[in-house]
């Protein structure tokens, strides 16, 4: 949700139809609710032996009520895509139906990263599309910021990797251990650096923009660095929150400075 209010302000340079922009949040809200509402029910048994005190097997949600509550989302969602128009609505369809094949297995396939790589490289075009501010130097944040879909999947699975390998889940954190998904964490957040230095050679930007952004950056990065050097599941899930708001910050000052 705030990644898609950033891109809205950030692509409007600021000034976005309030309009529009409120039914483009509220389309990606049912649509993240279907998401999320539909994982944790089908994690339910999962979650009762992993992770005891989420919602469902803490007993503060009836689990029967989520099929509907998601389908009701569903709803929702398209009725409001539909409302901003049929290109919005198609990236919406796009976006959550990737978030759903990942409820429904791709979780622990090799390919567990595709489902948030689709679903964050629709989330721009579909608010552009919705507010109508398509720049074309704006295809430029997909070779510059890509890694950082894989890097938020990676942060995202780390949490639960004890128990998701005790469970006998294959999702790409499981197969290559903490150390090796580290690493591979470690490179994704470095790449857009590099890249972005890559598209000075096409792009000028603002600095008094970019800077600050990139200076945010990395100061959310090293401190996520240093909640990975900590032991316990909360560590990491503190680290994965600070790894999204770095991204966030990324690809929205990004934007804003081209």
């Amino acid at each position: 949700m705030c990644l898609t209010a950033l891109v809205g302000f950030a692509s409007a340079a600021g000034e976005p139809d309030a309009g529009r922009l409120g039914l483009t949040l509220a389309a990606m809200l049912a649509s993240q609710l279907a998401i999320g509402w539909t994982n944790d029910y089908r994690d339910r048994e999962h979650d009762r032996v992993f992770q005891p005190s989420k919602p469902v097997p803490a007993g503060l949600v009836e689990a029967r009520l989520l099929p509907w509550a998601s389908v009701a989302a569903v709803t929702a969602a398209l009725g409001l895509g539909a409302a901003l128009g049929l290109l919005p609505l198609t990236f919406l369809i796009v976006g959550t139906g990737a978030g759903l094949a990942y409820d429904f297995g791709l979780k622990d396939a090799r390919l567990s990263w595709l489902p948030l790589v689709v679903g964050l490289a629709v989330l721009p075009p579909f608010v552009w599309a919705s507010l109508d501010v398509f720049r074309e130097e704006f295809l430029w944040l997909y070779p510059v910021a890509s890694p950082l879909a894989v890097a938020v999947h990676l942060a995202n699975a780390l949490p639960d990797l004890e128990g998701d390998a005790r469970a006998g889940r294959g999702g790409v954190v499981v197969r290559l251990g903490r150390a090796g998904a580290l690493r591979l964490l470690g490179a994704c957040l470095a790449a857009p650096v590099a890249l972005l230095g890559l598209s000075l050679l096409r792009l000028e930007y603002e600095a008094a923009v970019l800077l600050p952004a990139a200076a945010g950056y990395g100061l959310l990065l090293a401190a996520a660095g240093f909640a990975y050097r900590r032991p316990g599941r909360e560590a990491a899930v503190w680290a994965f929150r600070l790894v999204v708001a770095a991204s966030v910050i990324f690809a929205g000052g990004w934007l804003a400075a081209v």
